[in-house]
């Protein structure tokens, strides 16, 4: 390639063609024209008669120049001219591309995708070979590597790369890997197509990156699309503070974190702002306790990652505590109090509250905390009972009161008295704590030997005692002993919770061991001690997005040598949910990264991506050559005399004026924006056969459910209706045409994109001339949003159709044709069974009386979707598989009102016809 700054020619040996233009020059002045022919009688020969010595006519200078311009614009289109030029790779060395695959390429994946194709195919057809390397395990632990090949056979290859992984890279790691494998081909060029970060702690190797390269390229991200991610999730008494960091810090920007429900549903969310010379950056999202413990995720709105989407399990959750006060008062004034200790422990990560059994149970509730001073009154105790078979925790404290008065609320036998070693007629000394068994639910706290008992309820020793036994004494006695009765738990600590017989209160041990007593609370399961590795559940994906897998080979160990950083997350321990149903333990890469920077690597040669674009010229200076060239037939048919000038010499001169600069300008791909275009090829193929479309909202998790919702409709249709060979697509409101399909699912996600004019007008024209929307808000009820004081996703709803002519709404009253279009309907459940389900209100005089816009918040798409063997994806929220097969048919009669419209509401006048045929 020849690049003369501003213009490149990718085939410069052409231009030598030039040097022929003084050679033409030269032929076409020493041409002459042709001669003219013209009519005319034999005596004209005998005027104008001249003299022998005249000399032969020659070409016209201003035609000649034209042929020319002419040869001068073919040799330049063949030498394939570029606008603003990329640099092309040197051609002098073999070249490894590094590609960054992690997490942290999710917004720049498609730019490194793209750089890498357009690199081999400009390299096409050099005799060097090229190589490619993923700096991101696969999941064989593995680093892909292309070995080195030609550049044309390489570009079959960029498949392997077409997965991003939900783990960090290590560039470093993956060069050793295949050290050996580079010696024969050296000496070596990298090109390095970076996600625009690394790791502080590969930093000081990756400048100079161990193996020596001839030359080095890097390509970045601008600094506004580097990687955002979470560096912490604390739980707060009053919600959860989350803290994000960027890898800039020259710009301001504005973030919005938000707390999600399983369903997706918003249930706390909070803007930040990174402002100039800012990197980090902390928020609370405050929350109800009801509401903290529904959360399932944190995360960045619109920027979803592994590394911004922090997995809450049970282990975070604030479980709601009742505190005895049967008097009605709360002894926590003086440091001597019974409450005291226990108040300011509790409410570091939950909410605490005071009042009878009758007064506590009033309200959802996890445990129940009865002190010495408190008795349970016999008039409260069946209904304490209930409680705790259905899945409460009842958690005990003793002292001199319960040694002298036991009830049934007791986990083990218990001695007589009570055990004092602080006496003055006592010879023994305070005990401490022993080292927490394997089996123990605290297994795994640190030990503080700080920690002294002096006043102790003795257990009667019996052979199950062990098994009750979650924490013992230096001598062996039991500390904490509890449980089960039904699906609830009975802890009893054999001491007081204030420093009456031990310093346990004051340590910082008490609030560690409490919160590891709540996990045993009503609705929250605990991993099975015996349980020694957890299988993987839910893999969560770089988007962010969580995937179910079953994969009995990845495995969590339940009790890990070290804690799980960013380097031993990977293919053996991917981000996600572990475990079974309650029982499963979130492992995230947010909250665990390493300290991250932006990639300062030394490299010969910087560029960004996208940073500048070049544009062919080939094309429009083919077309200018095309057009002077019939310019100069023209005015050689006129030098001839074949027709006059008046006939010729205005159009001509016209055209010319009007193509040249429209031959100027340089050539571009069609945008979405351009209006009234013809049928593109899906279009077309979507007149010709029925598909099921659903918008594309943007959210991979969202679009994927969406496809395999309506996969497994287009089969019930196959199998139950006439209706054949239904297929599956999605649509995107700003590329492509949605006039040909019949019937728009439209699921609502809280970061779709504002509507383009585009995709208004496409709406509005589809829904005049009569398609059909059903928007799915995919909530199960409204419970929550109105705890919010919000309208949950009908807010997004009505943002996106803010300008959209959306009909007056009406519920769908009983007879309407779509519940009866197939199968007899009287409800329209999805995974989700909300009865509230909304209709344009119709009129027989327009549009045939069939309606347009259909609103609901079942969740339909999940409750369809089928994995490739044909099996449900999702449970049903309630209802079972008979809600489901009602939720197909519901399908069914939609995709049938699609298609034919008022078809059933015209069948109530058969009788009448038949009546009159059979008269």
């Amino acid at each position: 390639m020849l690049d003369l700054g501003i213009i490149g020619f990718l085939n410069p040996w052409l231009l030598l063609g030039l040097m022929t233009l003084p050679v033409v020059w030269l032929i076409l002045r020493i041409t002459p024209p042709a001669p003219k022919k013209i009519t005319f009688p034999a005596l004209r020969l005998l005027f104008g008669l001249q003299g022998s010595s005249s000399k032969p006519q020659k070409t016209a200078w201003w035609l000649i120049l034209l042929r020319i311009l002419i040869l001068l614009l073919l040799i330049l289109a063949l030498s394939e001219p570029v606008y603003a030029p990329i640099k092309r790779a040197d051609n002098d060395y073999n070249t490894l591309v590094l590609v960054d695959n992690d997490w942290a390429s999710t917004n720049s994946w498609p730019q490194q995708l793209g750089t890498l194709r357009s690199m081999l195919e400009q390299n096409k057809s050099s005799n060097k070979q090229f190589a490619f390397l993923a700096t991101a395990k696969n999941e064989t632990e593995h680093y892909n590597f292309s070995g080195f090949k030609s550049p044309e056979n390489l570009l079959a290859d960029i498949e392997q790369l077409s997965t991003i992984q939900s783990w960090s890279s290590n560039p470093q790691d993956a060069l050793k890997g295949i050290e050996k494998q580079l010696e024969p081909y050296q000496p070596l060029k990298i090109l390095w197509l970076s996600n625009g970060i690394t790791s502080t702690s590969q930093a000081d190797e990756t400048p100079e990156l161990e193996i020596p390269f001839a030359i080095s390229e890097i390509y970045l991200p601008p600094d506004d699309n580097l990687p955002l991610w979470i560096t912490a999730v604390k739980p707060e008494q009053n919600g959860v503070t989350v803290t994000i960091e960027r890898a800039f810090e020259q710009l301001e920007t504005e973030e919005r974190i938000a707390a999600l429900s399983d369903k997706n549903e918003i249930l706390a969310s909070e803007k930040v702002t990174f402002n100039s010379g800012t990197k980090t950056v902390s928020t609370t999202l405050k929350m109800p306790n009801e509401l903290y413990n529904k959360a399932k995720k944190v995360t960045v709105v619109g920027k979803s990652t592994a590394a911004t989407t922090f997995l809450l399990d049970q282990s975070n959750y604030r479980f709601p505590v009742g505190i005895l006060t049967a008097a009605g008062q709360q002894d926590n004034k003086s440091l001597l109090g019974e409450h005291y200790y226990l108040q300011r422990a509790l409410g570091l990560f939950t909410d605490v509250r005071y009042g009878s059994i009758k007064e506590l149970l009033s309200r959802e509730l996890s445990t129940i905390i009865v002190t010495d001073k408190e008795t349970i009154p016999v008039n409260d105790q069946e209904t304490l009972s209930q409680w705790i078979d259905q899945g409460g925790l009842l958690l005990r404290f003793s002292g001199p009161n319960l040694a002298e008065k036991r009830d049934q609320f007791i986990p083990v036998p218990l001695r007589s008295g009570y055990r004092n070693l602080e006496g003055n007629l006592t010879w023994e000394q305070p005990l401490t704590l022993e080292d927490f068994d394997k089996n123990s639910p605290f297994f795994g706290l640190p030990q503080n030997p700080e920690i002294t008992v002096s006043g102790q309820l003795l257990a009667q020793p019996t052979p199950e005692l062990d098994s009750h036994t979650w924490a013992r004494l230096q001598d062996g006695t039991p500390l904490i002993t509890a449980t089960n009765q039904g699906d609830g738990t009975i802890v009893l600590v054999h001491t007081s919770s204030n420093t009456r017989w031990s310093n346990l209160a004051l340590s910082g041990s008490f609030v560690d061991i409490l919160r590891r007593i709540l996990q045993f609370g009503q609705g929250v399961g605990v991993t099975n001690a015996t349980e020694s590795k957890l299988p993987i559940h839910d893999v969560l994906d770089a988007y962010g997005n969580l995937i179910p897998v079953e994969n009995s080979a990845i495995t969590l160990d339940t009790v890990p040598k070290k804690p799980l950083q960013a380097q031993s997350i990977g293919p053996q321990n991917p981000p996600g949910y572990y475990g079974k149903n309650k029982r499963q333990k979130a492992i995230n890469l947010a909250g665990n990264l390493p300290n991250v920077q932006k990639n300062y690597f030394r490299a010969d040669n910087r560029h960004v991506y996208d940073s500048k674009r070049e544009s062919p010229l080939q094309i429009p200076l083919f077309f200018m050559a095309l057009v002077l060239f019939l310019l100069d037939q023209a005015l050689t048919l006129w030098l001839r005399g074949l027709f006059p000038i008046a006939a010729i010499g205005k159009p001509i001169a016209v055209i010319a004026l009007l193509l040249i600069p429209v031959a100027l300008i340089p050539s571009h791909r069609a945008t979405a924006q351009d209006i009234n275009e013809p049928l593109d090829k899906k279009g077309i193929e979507a007149t010709l056969n029925t598909y099921l479309a659903y918008i594309i909202t943007g959210d991979n998790k969202v679009d994927a459910d969406s496809h395999s919702g309506l996969a497994g409709l287009s089969l019930q249709l196959h199998r139950r209706t006439a209706v054949e060979n239904v297929r599956v697509t999605g649509v995107d409101l700003d590329r492509d045409q949605i006039s040909p399909y019949p019937f728009l699912y439209w699921p609502i996600t809280a970061i779709q994109e504002p509507l383009t004019s585009r995709g208004k007008r496409q709406l509005n024209e589809y829904i005049s001339n009569g398609g059909l929307i059903l928007f799915d808000l995919r909530e199960a009820s409204s419970t929550l949003n109105s705890a919010l004081g919000s309208q949950g996703n009908a807010q997004y709803l009505q943002m996106l159709t803010n300008e959209i002519n959306i009909p007056q709404m009406e519920p769908v009253p009983a007879g309407h044709v779509i519940t009866r279009s197939f199968y007899l309907l009287e409800s329209f459940p999805g995974r989700n069974n909300n009865r509230d389900f909304w209709t344009e209100s119709t009129d027989p005089y327009r549009n045939d009386g069939v309606a347009r816009i259909l609103i609901g918040s079942n969740d339909w798409s999940r409750a369809w979707a089928i994995n490739g063997q044909g099996a449900p994806l999702y449970a049903m929220v309630r209802g079972g598989e008979r809600q489901r097969e009602l939720a197909y048919r519901f399908g069914i009669n939609l995709v049938m009102y699609a298609l034919t419209g008022n078809y059933k509401e015209d069948q109530v006048h058969i009788p009448h016809i038949l009546e009159r045929l059979g008269q």
